[in-house]
């Protein structure tokens, strides 16, 4: 390729056979519009050597000796610029040999065909210069052009006899803005450039090289597919071709739109989104360049072209649909062959197998990355999502990022997807009542079981553990506070109804009225929307498994009540209060002042003050009114979890609460109960034998 130009450095003066200026007929600023990115101007210099039938591309940068770019330089061997049209060819906009060809001499697909190209470049730089050798009816020429962006619509044509061996044209760019020296010294160029000539590529062969280095698709492409989608707007049994080529590396996605021959005359967006696929696209109409200037407003201009590139999309969504499901089934037989696949068996809850779809969904998305992995490494990937999915999925994102390196778009689009499919919330919902099913289980099992009834603590073990789970209580109710005084109940109580907060140590006690401060176990509380500044308190006392609730317990939980209700700083406070008291059964001795004619079941006393109830409740209620909350989605989810499971969830959410027994390092059932110093004095007492 060196050969053919090399006339270049000869005078000019005495051979000339002509020396003129053009003059473009067209104004300067609707040049301009023709001037856009480095990536364009390069693109379009490499379209003009493959339309003059170049088998042989070369692109490359003119060091400036300190590591900058000084120059670009495309030098091809096609048929070069012809002496005899040159100044016909640079004068009119428009008029270019190639808008009345339907192809090149050799016989391929035409690119450009309105004299654009030739502005495009000025968009790598300021100074453009051909140098071009073509044969001419008066022998073989040499065509030299000059130009300068700021009179964009001039051109200096100089045409000498030439006597190079072969023909070609060498474009350089010279007095690069600083856009065009980030481009060409980036690593994105081959990837910029690929995507676009890649049909082309692939059906002519000709050799194109950046810097050395050829742009070869075959190399990068995993799969190629032809889709003919219908578009009736065109007609009645009217379709389009779509080429689609997947990407073993990354570029940017993007719908080329082409003419009939697959050579790009445009770019859209891809419009779709396909986790886990780096491809490109290519639509073949004839109709794209019928209008050319519309493509830039992805056929906004054109209801047929609209409606093609709508076309388009549609048969890539069931394209990408189904290799899904085809990389899907070929991912789970390689993952079950070597063990790394997360899940057992076959899932037979509804909240398992929205798991297992929307794990399907990620893993398939990230199967690129994982492949990369080691055995070790992907079982370890493939864990970390599954654990993602079943227990927190709006963890995902970090997961896919942080472990899996996945790239921002890649990201970006998985999470778009996920947040259009029903799985998430599902998942989220089903796993908060199955949660819930198991606790009420295992706590069955700790209020009733012979063997854990007598061992399990009050204040250290139960008491912990309904503090995380008051839910179990009433739906509505928050945690307010456990364990605490009521003089800091009164606190957060006066806390939340005013903003005039005095510091807990300067608040009196709140005392009984033998004069001794009261402590609780639990505080949960609501606010009431429809009334302003209305608080609801349920203050609940808890009784080991073990303890029935007798006079001695009903007198524990009346002085509560009473510390609250004889209380003057309650008194003008828009509040209402349950004191409830919870143990193993209510004692005969009980029983006359919990089931009296005027009350509800459970309530002790008839306060004056209706704002104040007092209720003796047993385990056996809590659990069943529990469980007729929670019957509708039990029987939805098909699922009645046993004490193992119950256990199981215990040992998961609250370890460090559990009797030795429990704990699987000690799995004998050695433990001695209780001792009454764990308790209050009032507590560990039964009420009867």
């Amino acid at each position: 390729m060196n050969d053919r130009l090399s006339d270049r450095t000869l005078g000019l003066s005495c051979e000339d056979h002509f020396m003129s200026r053009v003059k473009v007929e067209a104004q300067r600023d609707h040049l301009n519009n023709f001037i856009s990115t480095p990536r364009n101007g390069l693109i379009e210099l490499i379209w003009n050597a493959l339309d003059a039938d170049a088998t042989e591309v070369q692109a490359t940068i003119e060091d400036n000796g300190m590591g900058g770019a000084l120059a670009v330089q495309v030098t091809d061997n096609g048929t070069g610029i012809s002496a005899d049209k040159a100044e016909i060819e640079f004068k009119s906009l428009g008029g270019s040999w190639k808008r009345m060809a339907d192809s090149s001499e050799a016989g391929r697909a035409l690119h450009g065909k309105l004299g654009r190209g030739r502005f495009a470049a000025y968009g790598i730089g300021n100074e453009l210069r051909w140098e071009s050798v073509n044969d001419a009816t008066a022998g073989r020429q040499r065509v030299a052009i000059t130009g300068r962006r700021a009179l964009a619509d001039e051109f200096d044509v100089q045409v000498t006899p030439s006597s190079a061996n072969a023909t070609g044209t060498t474009v350089t760019v010279s007095d690069l803005s600083t856009a065009a020296q980030r481009f060409v010294d980036s690593d994105r160029v081959i990837d910029d450039l690929l995507p676009v000539l890649a049909i082309y590529l692939l059906k002519y062969k000709p050799a194109v090289k950046w810097r050395e280095k050829t742009l070869d698709p075959l190399s990068l492409v995993s799969n190629t597919q032809d889709l003919h989608v219908p578009v009736p707007e065109l007609g009645e049994g009217k379709t389009v071709k779509v080429t689609i080529l997947e990407w073993t590396n990354k570029v940017d996605r993007a719908l080329y739109l082409c003419d009939d021959d697959g050579v790009a005359v445009g770019q859209v967006s891809a419009g779709i989104k396909a986790p886990g696929y780096t491809f490109t696209a290519y639509v073949h109409w004839s109709g794209f360049t019928e209008r050319p200037h519309d493509l830039l407003l992805e056929g906004a201009g054109d209801e047929r072209a609209a409606a093609v590139i709508e076309a388009a999309r549609d048969g890539l969504r069931l394209y990408f649909q189904q290799r899904n499901e085809q990389r899907h089934t070929e991912m789970l037989a390689s993952w079950k062959a070597d063990q790394t696949y997360p899940f057992k068996g076959e899932a037979t809850q509804p909240v398992e197998q929205a798991a297992r779809e929307l794990f399907d969904i990620v893993a398939v998305a990230a199967a690129p990355a994982v492949a990369r992995a080691d055995r070790s490494t992907r079982k370890l990937s493939l864990r970390l999502l599954k654990e993602a999915v079943e227990t927190n999925p709006s963890s995902i994102d970090d997961i896919l990022r942080e472990v899996l390196n996945l790239d921002e778009s890649d990201v970006a689009d998985l999470g778009e997807l996920i947040k259009k499919t029903s799985l998430t919330k599902v998942i989220a919902s089903g796993r908060k009542i199955t949660d819930r099913l198991e606790f009420l289980a295992s706590l069955e099992a700790l209020v009733y079981a012979p063997d854990l009834r007598h061992v399990v603590k009050e204040r250290s073990q139960l008491h912990r553990i309904l503090a995380n789970e008051t839910w179990v209580f009433r739906e509505e109710y928050a945690l307010v506070g456990d364990d605490q005084t009521l003089r800091t109940v009164l606190r957060n109580h006066m806390g939340v109804l005013s903003d005039d907060i005095q510091p807990v140590e300067t608040i009196a006690p709140v005392l009984d009225g033998d004069g001794r401060e009261r402590v609780i176990d639990l505080l949960v509380s609501k606010v009431v929307e429809q009334r302003q500044n209305h608080r609801e308190h349920l203050v609940i006392e808890l009784k080991r498994p073990s303890v029935h609730i007798g006079i001695a317990e009903l007198n524990q939980i009346e002085a509560y009540a009473n510390a609250v209700a004889l209380d003057s700083r309650f008194a003008g406070v828009d509040a209402r209060w349950e004191f409830w008291i919870i143990g193993d059964v209510i004692a005969d001795n009980a029983r006359l002042r919990t089931n009296q004619a005027n009350q509800e079941p459970g309530v002790d006393i008839d306060y004056p003050d209706p704002r104040i109830v007092v209720r003796a409740v047993t385990w056996a209620q809590v659990i069943d009114d529990a469980k007729h909350r929670l019957r509708f989605v039990r029987e939805s989810l098909d699922y009645d979890p046993g004490t193992e499971e119950g256990l199981a969830y215990l040992r998961a959410k609250h370890l460090q609460y559990l009797p030795p027994i429990l704990t699987p390092d000690q799995p004998s059932s050695t433990e001695t109960p209780a001792t009454a110093e764990e308790h209050s004095p009032s507590v560990d007492v039964p009420a009867e034998a």
